[in-house]
């Protein structure tokens, strides 16, 4: 009995109203002089018990010639605690927010580890509530449901890639400057951007690194490399003959671009 006791103090029962309650539950219909010596408390403690479950709602008076009390059913007296507790939850949700500091800290986290950054990318996607931006070459499988959730709740879902990847959805608006499968794997880009707030990215070739921010610069920077993306590879198809390229550092040595132009 005494872990019945416990978890009904988890809900805001005194040690002494538990007691008094079960007591009632188990014997029926009891005046507070028997309650107090089928338990061997004070009289005066369980009157101050009887009072307080009544005030609660937890218990029924029998008005007579002698006072007595029964317990209202468990069902009955959780469904109230039940209400109460969701109704003071989004009471303390809408105050304590509006207490909140409304300009959010700014960060750039490092992000290391394959399986961390996977698990970033479906935290971000998971707490998109407008659209989602990515640019990537990994399956798109790794994130299936995550996806699928958020075009479920109404996220506009758009994702670039170099070569065509398969959808996990079709409401999802897809992007590839190749018509070829994908095929090439370790994948070594993802970019990320949720509602313009949140962006993620990382590669994992010789080591697995991101970066996680909410910095208002590097999630416009982000979005504007995905866009910028999606827009030169729809010019390169309507006018394939102006494809540019200006020889640089950028171009010679890094491995995502040598990868680009071994493929055309």
């Amino acid at each position: 009995m005494s872990e019945l006791v416990t978890k009904l103090m988890d809900f805001g029962f005194s040690k002494t109203d538990a007691l008094v309650y079960i007591n009632l539950l188990k014997n029926g219909r009891s005046s507070g002089y028997k309650i107090a010596k089928d338990i061997a408390l004070s009289r005066s403690s369980v009157y101050s018990s009887i009072d307080n479950l009544y005030a609660n709602g937890y218990i029924f008076l029998s008005d007579g010639d002698t006072k007595e009390y029964e317990a209202k059913s468990p069902d009955l007296i959780f469904s109230q605690i039940e209400k109460k507790t969701v109704e003071n939850i989004n009471i303390l949700k809408t105050e304590l927010s509006k207490m909140m500091l409304q300009e959010e800290k700014q960060f750039v986290y490092n992000v290391t580890g394959y399986e961390n950054v996977l698990q970033k990318a479906k935290e971000v996607i998971n707490q998109a509530n407008l659209e989602i931006y990515l640019n990537t070459d990994f399956k798109l499988s790794l994130f299936e449901q995550e996806l699928r959730d958020a075009v479920e709740r109404g996220v506009r879902v758009i994702v670039f890639s170099f070569n065509k990847m398969a959808s996990p959805h079709e409401k999802i608006e897809m992007y590839s400057r190749s018509h070829d499968e994908e095929v090439e794997y370790p994948s070594h880009r993802f970019m990320c951007v949720a509602d313009m707030k949140l962006a993620l990215m990382f590669s994992h070739r010789d080591e697995t690194l991101g970066l996680y921010a909410n910095n208002r610069l590097m999630v416009k920077m982000i979005a504007e490399h995905i866009h910028s993306d999606i827009y030169l590879t729809e010019y390169e198809k309507l006018e394939p003959e102006k494809r540019i390229r200006v020889n640089t550092i950028h171009e010679q040595h890094n491995a995502m671009v040598m990868d680009d132009l071994a493929k055309h």
